[in-house]
């Protein structure tokens, strides 16, 4: 029979209870536990078991090995734990089947069954030493039972349960969250602030009580009683209680103090304020409270109320530039309880990982990167987008100063698994047979991070970006690993067989052609020195090929002060055709051609001169007002002594890159006439560059057959066509003399295709 949510609610009023007194929350403990199991987690077998869920609330890896779950503290053994890791800050589900299966580690079943009238759960370490315990209640369907966020010494019952994930923290069974009379905002005169709560019931006794150091507020935390006096920046977190429920939702606003100096700061880019202001620090993350401000008729100021304000942190962000004056800064947004938050900010899709990019002594244009992106999106691949805005970071006490700005940053999407970013399934902890396992694995060619040792697979090392590597290396994940360091050997040994050309058999089946050419065709343009060295990422999708992108990472690029790419008309700027595994295939005369026959189009539209002009003219103007700013503050000097001539400095890098990548290849011919309806005996006229010979055909066949050779239907052009028919015409320059020297490990004599529709016009009956 169902219960009303009236009825539910009451009954979850009856269990709210402390922790077994001695227990810490400092490791593992059990965090969650449903005896009556509907509908919450389908099991792999088909019942419909309870559960028990463990959390890692330690900084610790921690190997369960020879731990012990048991439903009697007089038989600490009664079920023991296999090899299976949790890493800090995640979470282990164990089936309560009584079936006592481990030889799966990613489907634990423990020997023994929960009691639906009530019991209790205990946690026994290495040395048959108790770590937590539980006692749970009498059991409801789909009810669970377990520990309050932010405060696990509270346990009660949670109308919604969430294997796996944080548990609930607001609705039926806890007190109502506590309304500010103030937003979070900046703050130029005293402010008086008042918190309330809902009305629960004449017996509840709710408080409210409060933290002003930016801490989590818990039932030792001073109770509100009077309106708070806001006189400095200050971090005002709050959360109420009441008997019989579990704690409410925390709440949190910050207030930043202006000094007259920030005050009279504008711009016309948004600004965001960085300020540290309280003592609740997440792991290797400076806690924060980010403020963003956006231009009100075209000019932003840092006074009135933000058009985000959320809590957060960030730490530097990168390798050989941390040690610049200016750095990149990685950014998460947070929630309450300092796990990761989702939040729309400047108008791009929501994601709880950002990155702030400086552009730094190689970029003093300042555009790098946005360019690059932008041009990426327009060819139809994804590439994170971006915003410009000006940065004040606040680490002290009190106002806001005008000392605390440190420059133009971009705001970049993170380079993450996700809808609106890679957008491939995420590999969870359960996909461990085909066809999930197959995918998705985000990887990249980069130094190793600590304590990483990286994956070494098909004749290259590469590192993993997701799953991270101390995840894909846990025991229970040992069939991704297994998967997909096979993978890439079998790729690398394709590569090297005898049939690695072949169409169907050979390295198409791995790769993912048309987004190695395209990623590397704007990476050749770009000049990019760091190449299939750092900050190259590529992704495998379930039951998908090897895909190279998204692009990162472009300081040292399109004339940067790096020497490395000071001269445009040379191929390898970078290590362009010396990559793993690219080496190889740029040996294939086909790959080559593809790679032509995709540059040729583009210099018609996204790379042509005027387009990249533009690009660079509408992306300049965006930060021309904050550039002297910038230069001020980390002592930038623009080569020929202005802004502007750093941005004609890129658009003559360009022009130079450009020119001479189209003078390596031989440029395709001309029609006189673009396709369309035309009368019987129509005279085509075909034109191509001195040199070499056209050729063509009227079927809409390739004059170039696979590995370069001329095909048996084409037909050389030796003067004006007469059409007779309808015709699809494809033609090609051909010149054997053409070489691309210094950079390619082979020519191609032949043009990109060109090719148009003809229809003969049918006279009136």
């Amino acid at each position: 029979m169902k219960r009303s949510l009236q009825s539910l609610g009451l009954l979850l009023l009856a269990f709210v209870t402390p922790a077994w007194a001695s227990e810490k929350f400092d490791s593992i403990y059990i965090s969650e536990v449903l005896v009556e199991n509907g509908r919450s987690v389908p099991a792999k077998d088909g019942g419909s078991h309870g559960w028990i869920e463990l959390y890692n609330g330690g900084s610790d890896t921690v190997n369960l090995a020879d731990w012990f779950l048991s439903d009697t503290p007089t038989n600490l053994t009664k079920w023991r734990f296999p090899r299976v890791v949790m890493l800090p800050d995640s979470y282990l589900l164990v089936s309560a089947s009584g079936k006592g299966q481990t030889n799966d580690l990613a489907d634990l079943h423990i020997n023994f069954l929960l009691d639906t009238k009530g019991g209790q759960l205990v946690l026994a370490g290495r040395a048959t030493n108790l770590v937590s315990q539980i006692l749970y209640p009498k059991s409801m369907p789909d009810v669970s039972y377990g520990c309050v966020r932010g405060e696990p010494g509270i346990r009660g019952n949670f109308a919604k349960p969430t294997p796996g994930k944080a548990n609930q923290s607001s609705g039926s069974g806890f007190a109502p969250p506590v309304t500010f009379s103030s937003p979070s905002g900046s703050i130029t005169s005293p402010v008086v602030l008042n918190l309330s709560c809902a009305a629960v019931n004449a017996s509840s006794n709710l408080v409210i009580r409060y933290t002003l150091d930016g801490s989590l507020p818990n039932s030792r935390s001073p109770v509100y009683g009077e309106p708070l006096q806001i006189t400095n920046t200050i971090a005002v977190r709050a959360r109420a209680y009441a008997k019989g429920l579990l704690p409410g939702p925390p709440g949190s606003e910050v207030y930043l103090w202006l000094s007259p100096g920030a005050l009279k700061f504008n711009s016309s880019l948004p600004v965001l304020v960085m300020n540290s202001v309280g003592i609740d620090r997440p792991p290797h993350l400076r806690s924060s409270y980010l403020s963003f401000h956006e231009p009100v008729d075209g000019k932003t100021s840092l006074n009135g109320r933000p058009a985000l304000a959320a809590r957060g942190g960030f730490h530097v962000h990168g390798s050989s530039t941390t040690r610049l004056p200016q750095p990149s800064l990685a950014m998460k947004f947070l929630d309450e309880f300092n796990e990761g938050q989702n939040h729309s900010v400047l108008g791009l899709p929501a994601n709880s990982d950002w990155v702030l990019y400086a552009p730094n002594m190689y970029d003093p244009v300042l555009i790098h990167n946005p360019f690059i992106h932008q041009l990426s999106r327009d060819m139809g691949r994804y590439s994170p987008r971006t915003r410009f805005l000006e940065v004040y970071i606040v680490q002290h006490p009190g106002p806001v100063r005008a000392e605390d700005y440190a420059g133009l940053y971009v705001l970049e999407e993170k380079i993450r698994i996700g809808k609106h970013r890679v957008p491939i399934d995420k590999l969870g902890p359960n996909d461990l047979k085909a066809p999930e396992v197959t995918g998705g694995y985000l990887l990249k060619f980069d130094r190793t991070g600590p304590g990483e040792q990286g994956l070494w697979a098909g004749g290259a090392e590469m590192v993993y970006v997701d799953p991270k590597e101390s995840v894909i290396e846990l025991p229970q994940r040992a069939p991704q690993r297994r998967y997909i360091a096979k993978y890439f050997d079998d790729f690398d040994r394709v590569l090297q067989s005898p049939d690695w050309k072949d169409p169907i058999k050979g390295y198409r089946a791995y790769i993912d052609v048309d987004s190695w050419i395209d990623y590397h065709v704007l990476e050749v343009l770009s000049g990019n020195v760091d190449i299939f060295r750092y900050s190259t990422f590529f992704y495998k999708p379930r039951g998908g090929k090897i895909t190279f992108g998204p692009h990162w990472d472009f300081d040292r690029a399109l004339g940067s002060t790096d020497h490395r790419d000071a001269n445009p008309r040379r191929w390898n700027t970078g290590r362009f055709f010396d990559g793993a595994w690219w080496n190889q295939i740029f040996t294939d005369p086909d790959f080559w051609q593809l790679w032509v026959d995709r540059w040729q189009p583009l210099r018609r539209t996204h790379f042509s001169e005027t387009n990249l002009f533009d690009l660079i003219d509408r992306l300049s103007d965006e930060v021309r007002e904050a550039q002297p700013r910038e230069a001020d503050r980390w002592g930038l000097e623009p080569r020929g002594g202005s802004y502007q001539s750093e941005i004609d400095w890129m658009k003559r890098w360009l022009a130079e890159r450009i020119d001479f990548i189209d003078r390596q290849l031989v440029q395709p011919p001309v029609l006189s006439q673009a396709g369309g309806e035309v009368s019987a005996g129509f005279q085509l006229m075909l034109k191509g560059a001195e040199g070499g010979a056209i050729y063509y055909t009227l079927d809409g066949s390739d004059p170039r057959q696979p590995q370069g050779a001329i095909s048996p239907r084409a037909m050389i052009y030796s003067g004006p066509i007469a059409l007779e028919r309808d015709a699809r015409v494809m033609i090609r320059a051909r010149n054997p003399e053409k070489r691309q020297m210094g950079g390619p490990p082979i020519s191609t004599p032949w043009s990109s295709p060109v090719s148009a529709n003809f229809t003969i016009r049918r006279s009136p009956p």
